[in-house]
């Protein structure tokens, strides 16, 4: 079975073809080194984070690399591949996995590294690095769990600790050269570590002693440590201005731009505020202009800017402004994802605020001010009430709070506090008038700590999945007031991924068999499975409290040898600060605190000076008449596989793109009005789906169809455009004719039967039961030509698809008709 009749009976199958546009396609006359940009997780997930996007960018400008994306594909499809031998493969050329020279792993969650595996073994590339020859990739990782690279030490050959931009060309021309000079691994492995910000697992050897970690032993004394990779001027980078448009909607669907890396507030549960210091903020010029670049290329209708902390960015307010004033007339949102509440100013909220007003996000992490000072997350209670005062006074209806549980020197009290500090927001809504009927005010959100390498928590123990549940129990109880609804994370999945994040080597062999046993997707709570990790640790001689336990301050730790910047000895002194309820300063806007980060020279802090921004581009005139066309769209090749609202969609973007000014409904959430007579089935090919486009503005119908055709992916397209006519309805044509291509060949009695019968009923099953169709009013024309079925069904009775008549009149399995390809034609002419 070839690959698009292998998808054509999954979940969304559009995730697996590619042809999306912005995709970046080289000329494989001038590419000397194959890069597989591969994510563990679903194209969703997948094309949501931004740092594959930068490292896509950034290689797209190197001809001699051809660097391509393949993504872990979901729980249905990776079955089958499974079955059938199929590797994953690439979303550009369609390559196989297996068939790169380097596979590059992108890794952000540590429930990710058994989707790791399986796209491996998917591949038919060996697990171990030990067990792999010159004929197979290397098989390299990057990402923030690379901080600790070690329970995946078997696995790599190689891991990028810190950030790509200035370790890319470096690192691909080692590549290149141990390609073309065939070099034996070794001698790569010893080139590489001399790259700061490369770590090489083959050249350290781990010592055991008890069950604990003696020592990690460098075999090059020479390269003993691993130290993380910083880019000093984030300026000096143009942020990803090109992007892809995706063929399904991702988790974030929009463009986002980065303002700053690292964040100095010192929160000392938070993995990324040691790892990704010092604050280096890009200059607002920068941003402001790869925003607009960035949506006059996609079409986007949502810009993000992107920080751990994008309120205290120095330019955040006239920044904001100045983009609101640009986007807000071409219907474009803004969101700033990460805000603090001590650095929210009124005039930012009132940016957010000509947005939308659908949830306001605030994080107290922690219910009393006690705990938010162990945490250093230097809150007061008045100042969370004074925010969410503002919030529900400019409009919003519903604040989300997000809290842990579990953390260093929690108390029953300090779980109390959370229900009593919901309940108090909750009550600022109220006396606004907010929250009227049976919604709710706030959502608060409990998650569980989990300690994290390279922060002050490190040492500390984390609490097992039957105390989890206690306080999980405790704290939602303590959540009484109606206005105030909870949320939670699964305990299971949060203990598992305490054992990844805080592991050495010996739980390679436990990764291994957790895949073996079915673990994939662990990180969704449907998929994961709690006892088949526990039997992967107990057959390797391991528990769960070899990894939950406090460690001891000289307890040589797995990650001792990856150096981030931020020392031990700051992290332990960071450690005693928070048991003594002291709180530490930011040093952005204080002294330095001495963390260990920064050279003062090259490392150090850079914050955004002030800058004159472009004013805004003149503003669309007032909408003049509304025009409507009329278009033939054809649905083809890969796109067949795209659903219907993301087809429309994947049109709207092509269509704003190319600078189509299109006309929108009325009422709260306006949306253009681009629309097709009817939905075609997913996966049915068409030559003539009627497609109407509302403008605000008079185009020449053929001009406006290629604006928009250079910015739709592969086999979606415009075509014999003209204006609609006075009156003229959007309806479907009452007969639709196709010819259809079965997976198997038809049995020509099966025509005969059809039509001698008098009768021929089917059941349609729908979310809302079943539907009985009448084939034989609805048929019109049944034939082979060739092996090909030729049908016409009208209305009457109920329209049947064509993979409805394979299965109800030929006999064929669901599975034989999806593969099967079904292309409707013009309308006939009805008799």
């Amino acid at each position: 079975m070839n690959r698009q009749g292998l998808i054509s009976g999954v979940e969304k199958p559009a995730r697996y073809l590619g042809g999306e546009p912005g995709a970046v396609h080289k000329e494989p006359a001038g590419v000397r080194l194959s890069l597989a940009l591969a994510f563990p997780e679903v194209y969703e997930i997948a094309m949501s984070h931004l740092g594959i996007k930068v490292i896509y960018e950034a290689l797209a400008e190197r001809p001699d690399v051809s660097a391509e994306r393949v993504f872990c594909p979901w729980v249905d499809l990776l079955e089958l591949m499974r079955q059938q031998g199929e590797p994953p493969w690439s979303l550009e050329s369609g390559r196989r996995l297996g068939d790169f020279d380097v596979i590059g792993f992108s890794l952000q969650y540590e429930l990710t590294y058994t989707n790791l595996l399986a796209m491996l073994s998917l591949a038919g590339v060996p697990l171990k690095r030990d067990e792999r020859g010159p004929e197979h990739p290397l098989v390299i990782a990057g990402g923030p769990c690379m901080v600790n690279p070690e329970p995946l030490a078997d696995f790599l050959d190689l891991t990028v600790v810190g950030e790509a931009e200035e370790l890319l060309d470096p690192l691909m021309d080692l590549f290149i050269a141990a390609k073309e000079e065939a070099w034996p691994r070794d001698r790569l492995y010893a080139e590489a570590m001399k790259l700061e910000g490369v770590y090489a697992p083959a050249l350290f050897e781990t010592v055991y002693e008890q069950g604990r970690l003696k020592e990690l032993k460098a075999l090059d004394p020479d390269h003993a440590t691993v130290r993380r990779r910083v880019v000093p001027d984030l300026g000096a980078h143009q942020p990803p201005s090109r992007p892809i448009v995706p063929a399904v909607t991702p988790v974030h669907d929009r463009l986002g731009v980065e303002v700053a890396r690292g964040c100095t507030r010192g929160c000392r549960f938070c993995q990324a505020g040691f790892i990704y210091r010092p604050v280096r903020e890009r200059p607002p010029e920068q941003v402001y202009a790869a925003a607009r670049q960035g949506l006059e290329a996609s079409g986007l209708e949502e810009l993000a800017l992107l920080s751990l902390s994008t309120s205290d960015y120095t330019c955040i307010e006239p920044l904001a402004t100045a983009l609101m004033d640009e986007l807000e007339p071409r219907r474009i949102s803004l969101s700033l994802p990460s805000l603090r509440m001590d650095s929210l100013g009124e005039e930012l909220i009132n940016q957010i605020k000509r947005v939308r007003k659908t949830g306001f996000t605030l994080a107290p992490e922690a219910g009393s001010e006690r705990l938010r000072k162990v945490i250093n997350k230097n809150l007061s209670e008045e100042q969370i009430l004074a925010t969410a005062r503002t919030v529900y006074g400019l409009g919003w209806n519903l604040v989300k709070l997000y809290f842990m549980l579990g953390l260093p020197t929690e108390t029953e009290q300090d779980r109390l506090a959370i229900g009593r500090l919901a309940t108090l927001v909750a009550a600022e809504g109220k006396a606004l008038g907010r929250g009227r009927g049976k919604r709710p005010l706030v959502n608060a959100s409990l998650g569980l700590f989990v300690p994290k390498p390279h922060t002050p928590f490190q040492w500390e123990g984390q609490i097992g999945l039957d105390e989890a549940r206690e306080r999980l129990a405790q704290t939602k109880a303590g959540l009484g007031d109606r206005k105030v609804k909870a949320k939670w994370n699964d305990a299971h999945a949060s203990v598992i991924e305490g054992v990844l994040s805080r592991g050495d080597r010996r739980l390679g062999p436990v990764l291994a068999r957790a895949m073996e046993l079915g673990c994939v997707f662990d990180g969704w709570s449907e998929h994961l499975d709690y006892h088949a990790w526990l039997e992967a640790l107990t057959g390797n001689g391991l528990s769960l409290d070899d990894y939950l336990r406090p460690r001891r301050q000289d307890e040589v730790l797995p990650w001792e040898h990856i150096r981030v910047g931020v020392t031990k000895e700051y992290l332990w002194a960071e450690r005693e600060r928070a048991l003594a309820g002291e709180s530490t300063g930011d040093c952005r806007t204080g002294r330095c605190v001495d963390c260990g980060v920064c050279d003062h020279k090259v490392i150090k802090p850079r914050l955004a000076p002030d800058a004159a921004l472009p004013a805004p581009q003149a503003a669309p005139e007032s909408e003049g008449e509304r025009l409507r066309y009329r278009f033939r769209l054809a649905k083809t090749g890969p796109a067949r596989f795209l659903g219907h609202l993301e087809m429309l969609k994947l049109i709207e973007r092509g269509l704003r793109a190319g600078a189509i000014e299109l006309a929108y409904t009325q009422g709260f959430h306006p949306h253009a009005l681009v629309k097709t007579a009817a939905a075609l089935s997913l996966g049915v090919e068409s030559l003539a789906e009627v497609l109407e486009i509302t403008t605000i503005r008079a185009y020449d119908p053929g001009e406006l169809a290629e604006r928009a055709n250079r910015h739709l992916p592969q086999g979606l397209s415009l075509h014999d455009g003209r204006l609609g006519r006075p009156g003229e309805k959007l309806i479907d044509p009452p007969l639709a004719a196709y010819r259809v291509e079965p997976s198997v060949p038809l049995d020509p009695e099966r025509v005969n039967g059809f039509h001698r019968a008098e009768e021929w009923t089917m059941l349609r099953q729908t979310p809302k039961g079943s539907r009985e169709i009448d084939l034989k009013a609805a048929v019109r024309r049944l034939e082979l030509e060739d092996g090909a079925l030729l049908l016409e069904v009208g209305s009457a009775g109920g329209r049947p698809k064509p993979g409805e008549v394979l299965v109800n009149v030929f006999g064929l399995s669901p599975a034989q008709a999806a593969a099967s390809r079904a292309l409707k034609m013009s309308a006939p002419e009805e008799s």
